[in-house]
């Protein structure tokens, strides 16, 4: 096997690059062994798992990579240089068997001088990369818990450079727009044993044209021997046309040293002419505020992918993920997350205009403060010019001191253009309504309560959510475990499971556009399909076949756009209910629409509509109150709103809330009387079941006997007089009575054991899991045909009227001191007991865990931003709850001749 490259010098250019990418040979080996034979061949760049014949690459510490090349026409040769641009996990090079130095930067480009060393026939070029495990306890290397494989190898581009001497070292390149002018820090390297008095020029063309956008500018200096100076020149640029997402437009640099009227080295960079900044509670680009909208690429799990082979190096494919479906999805911004990319992803996003948050590889710190300096220098200087990369991201869910306070600090004045996450901004990762609960009222995991990001008076941005996570084949991820189940109960398809994660989608980026936050990126667009959280794609990731989330965050995304605030899915036939309505303007210039409202059938055709035209300033948003008229006939609908520009017949954004809607309860017949015994502190049970047939009285001791069930409201259980009433409480279920306990555990707020009934207790526990589970919205029945959920079916039972998130199970352990029945389940895994049935003599208590305060009548309006509200099945489980009791109780009331036994078959609701 023999790889071999032949170039040709062409002396009448100063510089020379040629690419030695390609086939390479490779050979897993030791240290400091040079294997004698090399076997197997590989992409250049690539990883070693891509070998033919391929090797199990795990269980050597050492890979081998060779090539040869011919370099010709080498007379007057000068400077030469071997430039590998990435390698992992520390790197090691040789030509012709002299050891040229060594590197453990894993994501940063590497130089090394061959002039010397390099012959006029075949030169033998040896690379060595070894594993993660080796890398020494200075590497800034990083971690990532959530990746599935380490693979080394030369991953980034590796070419020959030659020019003369002086030469161009590097170029840094600072836009100023407000005057027009390029920013050209150029470093001029000596490596002769005297100084040199050499001229700087630098100039301007247009990437795309070739016309020269600027005249020459020039500078002269004295380069002392083996020294590298740095000169500063200013470019003013003919005519100006700045750089974004929109228009990428692009200018050249070439800069280029003379010396004793030679032109020694010129060197050219692309670059954009943008400005992005922080004011306040804002992000602005081109002095334009702008929102952020996108998502992430964790482009090193995806490295840990065996299907992505040669893809993350094929430049049709990238520009296909990171720009032409991103933007036909209305997104203008990544992270890249825990990792630098290839190369050819920074220069494919500022040809084609995608946002780009840069986040090195720490989800932790590793690595002494001189690396991490070190390494976080060049990541700079390789990437300083990429009008793509707008912000530095120095850590993912983790803080330390050194790297917050010390070495950012230090490196703003090596590049003022961008800002850096978690010391300019901070970044929140809002897990909420999958692994946690719909909203959250305080902190969460790595984010503040949503209330409290709403108020910052700073930028906000979310770029971690959506815990739900499918992989190619729509099945959910290791990290799915148990939270599919809170969610969609025990029973769903993979079309349930992608629905529901674009559902998840469209609600929080809505909820997250109405509280104005200034970046927004769900969590996550490309990763590792075998990995914990997949990405967004089925199939194979080659076809790039979108899953049903990016349609919707196309919609929610809409930079014209709409979203109705209504969390409530419950209503009254014939019922009117004013939701406010945001519609957004994320363009600079002002915007003139129509918005359509109303309700539509579950095609998606509307039943009723209304109109209203609206002006829209440049970046901003306004609100309506809009009244919405549900049906008469029961059924499931949706509110709905459609806006459309001025004269367009295909709308923009349409936002779409479910209702499902009820008819009057059903209740049995008048001579079905229920008697029924209230011990509650307020009048709602009491005003409730006055407009059903039942009975209804206070209970106390000596009243006890004339009831058949005896409902217990919340927080009642520790009272006084609860306390008092135990003993013949207890007698009343012994003999056969129903005792329902409503939401025992409100207003407890640490451990406590409540008793009951003699002999009888509830353990109750305020759960320590905010970051996991917190309180349920969703309830799922162990038992859909039981009489208690008569009339309801199981979308019925997801999220309830009013309340903060449609909270109906608080975030308690409700533990009943006898074992009984579990009747409704919630929580992740489906752990938590919404409603238990414990038997006790000859009757039993019913525990139910379900909310109802503030959910049976109506109440005198509110400024509350979540008021509870009447709920219709709330309303319809505690009738079914209270007639189910009375089948089941086996007493009969005659101390006061109050009532009846009702026959085993009355009808129930």
């Amino acid at each position: 096997m023999h790889s071999s490259f032949l170039f040709l010098l062409d002396h009448s250019r100063p510089r020379n690059v040629f690419s030695l990418n390609g086939i390479w040979e490779l050979e897993p080996g030791e240290e400091d062994a040079t294997p004698r034979t090399f076997t197997s061949a590989v992409p250049v760049p690539g990883l070693v798992d891509l070998a033919d014949p391929s090797y199990d690459w795990r269980l050597k510490d050492y890979h081998w990579y060779k090539t040869r090349f011919e370099l010709r026409n080498t007379n007057d040769l000068s400077l030469l240089h071997v430039r590998l641009d990435q390698a992992q996990f520390g790197t090691a090079v040789w030509l012709n068997g002299t050891r040229l130095g060594s590197s453990i930067s894993c994501y940063t480009s590497q130089e090394y001088r061959i002039d010397s060393l390099v012959s006029g026939g075949v030169n033998e070029l040896l690379v060595r990369v070894g594993a993660r495990h080796t890398l020494p306890p200075e590497s800034a290397v990083g971690k990532d818990q959530e990746q599935v494989e380490y693979i080394p190898g030369i991953w980034g581009d590796v070419s020959l450079i030659s020019c003369g001497n002086p030469r161009v070292q590097h170029v840094q390149i600072i836009p100023h727009i407000d005057e027009g002018v390029a920013e050209v820090r150029a470093t001029i390297e000596n490596t002769s044993a005297t100084a040199k008095s050499v001229t700087v020029s630098a100039l301007a063309f247009e990437r795309d044209f070739g016309s020269q956008a600027s005249e020459a500018m020039h500078t002269t200096l004295v380069a002392p021997p083996h020294w590298r100076i740095q000169t500063t020149m200013f470019v003013r640029l003919h005519k100006l046309h700045l750089w974004s997402p929109e228009s990428p437009f692009l200018y050249t640099l070439e800069t280029a040293v003379t010396c004793d009227g030679i032109r020694t080295d010129a060197v050219r960079n692309d670059f954009g002419m943008r400005e992005f900044t922080i004011r306040g509670k804002g992000f602005y680009l081109n002095g334009e505020k702008i929102v952020l909208k996108g998502g992430n690429i964790a482009f090193h799990r995806f490295l840990s992918d065996p299907e992505r082979q040669r893809l993350p190096w094929d430049r049709t494919w990238i520009k296909r993920v990171l720009i032409d479906l991103p933007k036909e999805h209305n997104f203008n911004f990544f992270r890249n997350h825990l990792g630098q990319m290839y190369n050819a992803w920074y220069e494919i996003a500022d040809q084609y205009g995608m946002l780009l948050q840069n986040e090195w590889h720490f989800w932790g710190t590793t690595g002494t403060k001189e690396q991490i300096a070190t390494e976080f220098t060049e990541w700079i200087n390789d990437n300083c010019n990429h009008p793509s990369i707008v912000m530095w991201d120095a850590l993912n869910e983790s803080t330390d001191d050194v790297v917050q306070h010390e070495i950012v600090p230090s490196l703003k004045s090596l590049d003022p253009t961008r800002p850096w996450e978690s010391v300019d901004v901070i970044e929140e990762h809002p897990y909420i309504y999958s692994l946690g609960p719909v909203m959250n009222d305080r902190r969460f995991g790595f984010t503040r309560a949503l209330d409290e990001i709403e108020r910052s008076s700073n930028v906000t941005m979310l770029n971690e959510f959506i815990w739900w996570w499918l992989n190619r084949e729509a099945e959910p991820t290791p990290l799915m475990d148990g939270i599919v189940q809170r969610w969609l109960g025990l029973r769903y398809s993979k079309e349930e499971l992608l629905v529901h994660q674009a559902f998840l989608a469209q609600e929080l980026v809505e909820l997250f556009r109405r509280m104005r936050v200034d970046a927004i990126q769900p969590f996550v667009y490309l990763s590792n399909n075998n990995g914990p959280t997949a990405h967004w794609f089925l199939g194979p990731i080659k076809e790039l076949q979108p899953k049903p989330i990016l349609a919707a965050l196309k919609n929610a995304f809409a930079p014209f756009g709409v979203s109705i605030e209504l969390w409530d899915r419950h209503f009254f036939a014939g019922e009117k209910r004013v939701a406010k309505t945001w519609v957004f303007n994320d363009e600079p210039e002002p915007k003139e629409g129509v918005l359509l409202y109303g309700i539509s059938n579950q095609q998606g055709e509307w039943l009723s509509k209304k109109e209203a035209r609206l002006r829209i300033a440049g970046t901003e948003s306004v609100t309506q109150a809009l009244e919405f008229e549900l049906p008469a006939l029961p059924g499931t609908y949706y509110i709905q709103s459609e806006l459309f520009d001025a004269d367009a017949t295909r709308p923009h954004a349409i936002s779409r809330k479910i209702a499902h809607v009820f008819g009057a309860l059903q209740t049995p017949p008048q001579q079905t009387v229920v008697n029924v015994g209230l011990i509650e502190r307020g009048w709602e049970y009491r005003t409730f079941f006055k407009t059903t047939p039942m009975r209804v009285c206070e209970v106390g001791v000596d009243t006890v006997d004339d009831v058949q069930v005896i409902v217990v409201g919340e927080g009642v259980l520790a009272s006084p007089e609860y306390v008092e009433m135990r003993k013949e409480l207890t007698q009343f279920v012994s003999e056969g009575g129903v005792l329902l306990v409503i939401e025992p555990e409100y207003g407890v707020r640490s451990k406590q054991t409540v008793d009951v009934l003699q002999d009888l207790a509830l353990s109750i526990e305020l759960r320590q899991d905010i970051d996991k589970g917190g309180y349920d919205s969703y309830v799922f029945t162990t038992n859909p045909h039981h009489p208690l959920w008569s009339g309801l079916d199981r979308e019925h039972l997801k999220m309830f009227n009013g309340g903060y998130g449609g909270e109906v199970v608080s975030q308690h352990k409700v533990v009943p001191s006898i074992e009984g029945q579990t009747l409704a389940r919630c929580g992740l895994h489906l752990d938590v007991p919404a409603v238990m049935e414990v038997p006790y003599g000859e009757g039993r208590v019913i525990i139910s865990r379900l909310q109802t305060r503030g959910r049976m009548i109506a109440h005198e309006s509110t400024d509350e931003r979540y008021p509870r509200r009447p709920d219709p099945v709330l309303q319809r489980y505690i009738l079914n709850l209270v007639f189910y009791a009375f089948e089941q109780s086996k007493r009969t009331s005659v101390s006061r001749g109050v009532g009846r036994r009702v026959p085993q078959n009355a009808r129930l609701p």
